[in-house]
């Protein structure tokens, strides 16, 4: 079975982009990554604090990402 030139070409192409997304990030490099310009969230505290909020509504710790255990000591 032949494929056709622009489905090989399709191929060619789409892998191209696929191997050019992954990248190294060398350790000088973070501290450009770790720019607050670079979150995701518009107002952080206001973030932490409806999560604070949220974790006390529900009983709850935990699972966004910070390092502390559930008894709201963290």
């Amino acid at each position: 079975m032949k494929l056709p030139k622009y489905f090989v070409l399709l191929f060619i192409i789409c892998s191209a982009f696929m191997l050019n997304a992954c990248a190294v990030v060398q350790p000088w490099e973070r501290e450009r990554l770790s720019d607050p310009n670079m979150m995701f969230d518009e107002d952080p505290m206001n973030k932490g604090a409806e999560l604070h909020y949220l974790f006390i509504r529900e009983g709850t710790e935990g699972g966004d990402g910070s390092q502390s255990g559930g008894c709201g000591c963290g």
